[in-house]
């Protein structure tokens, strides 16, 4: 998926592309050797319903909560003000890069 990153954001230096995928690996308990299995059209919802399908047994355990805040924290971006139910993660990666 790393080509994927580099053709979308060919200006990216590889190492903040992997600390903003890091953020969010950490906020959803994916280990780090999983970061080349996200893709920037991977839409954030999407993987939030793949963790937690509808009848699944164990309770949220706040991964978009604790993603939100580590976006704010980052990037100074609150989620709640760009969020929308089809947003990817190279959507929200796109907005870190008009702040640097």
């Amino acid at each position: 998926m790393g080509i994927r990153w580099r053709r979308r954001f060919p200006t990216a230096p590889k190492t903040e592309i992997r600390r903003f995928l890091d953020l969010f690996l950490d906020a959803f308990g994916f280990p780090a050797c999983r970061r080349s299995c996200f893709s920037p059209e991977d839409k954030i919802l999407d993987v939030y319903h793949a963790a937690y399908p509808p009848g699944y047994a164990l309770a949220d355990c706040l991964d978009l909560e604790t993603f939100a805040g580590d976006v704010q924290k980052h990037y100074g971006i609150d989620l709640r003000t760009v969020w929308h139910a089809n947003l990817t993660l190279g959507d929200l990666y796109a907005r870190t890069q008009h702040l640097a």
